[in-house]
């Protein structure tokens, strides 16, 4: 049987020679070795190991796994071990989707900013799970809040940063706001994140939509003045708290910049 040194098999296959060494060492190949030059020799068979080897790994199975189902001698165990892998690597994939709407809807939001710098207009609110972890500029020091917010941290690339302020504060233009995260009802079920003392949800809503940038100086008398205008304008009534989403933020000492897109819950008025 034909045999074929290591580099020519590197150089066929596109697997690196440090590669098939590694596993050499793994203990997953047995190449020939000549005992006087030290050259590694495959055969056909073992090239055709090498190749079912490189298929497992790029399943996502460790190489010590690999190892582990090349010694398996039942079809059945190794069944089970493909299905446990299968329903890994759908739930990664999964989370691969939910990273991808993530930013997806984080590029969206910028292109309504950009709609928005120019006033107000009327869109919906997702549903959304929220909590909050500051208010105005101290942070909750809650041991609740402090557990929930470490939980959502572990998917720091899901939720977004978040707004908040109620109704009453709106109108009346006054600086108040709560700050904490959101994340929209699929993520947030995926998650096992549920409604509670700490996290508020939000039913889809159609809502006033318009941009704001926060810095040490800004005020929001004017943009109050200017939403309120349009609702009346527009024969509507703010009927909740206000949600932002942050689609841009600069952080220095003493100093920040945050650009939010703004929802604010209406219904129509009653013109009778």
């Amino acid at each position: 049987m034909k045999t074929y040194k290591i580099g020519e098999i590197s150089k066929m296959l596109g697997i690196s020679s440090e590669t098939i060494r590694n596993y050499e060492k793994k203990g997953l190949i047995r190449p020939f070795k000549d005992e006087y030059s030290n050259y590694r020799y495959f055969d056909i068979i073992q090239i055709n190991h090498l190749l079912n080897i490189q298929r497992f790994h790029k399943y996502g199975y460790s190489l010590q796994e690999v190892g582990d189902i090349m010694q398996q001698t039942s079809m059945a165990n190794l069944e089970m071990s493909l299905e446990n892998k299968e329903a890994e690597l759908i739930n990664e994939a999964f989370y691969m989707n939910l990273k991808l709407n993530s930013i997806h809807s984080a590029i969206s939001s910028m292109t309504q900013a950009q709609n928005a710098k120019r006033g107000c207009f009327l869109g919906i609110r997702p549903a959304l799970y929220r909590m909050n972890y500051q208010k105005q500029f101290d942070l909750i020091l809650d041991n609740q809040v402090q557990a929930e917010l470490v939980k959502w941290l572990k998917h720091a690339d899901l939720p977004f940063m978040s707004g908040s302020a109620s109704p009453e504060v709106i109108k009346s233009g006054k600086h108040e706001f709560d700050f904490g995260f959101c994340l929209d009802k699929a993520t947030a079920e995926f998650l096992g994140v549920h409604e509670s003392e700490i996290v508020k949800y939000y039913e889809v809503c159609p809502a006033i939509i318009f941009y704001y940038e926060a810095t040490p100086e800004s005020t929001m008398p004017e943009k109050s003045k200017m939403l309120l205008d349009f609702a009346a304008e527009n024969h509507l009534q703010i009927k909740g708290e206000s949600i932002s989403r942050v689609i841009f933020a600069s952080w220095e000492p003493e100093n920040y910049y945050i650009s939010h897109l703004v929802w604010v819950p209406y219904e129509t008025r009653d013109e009778k």
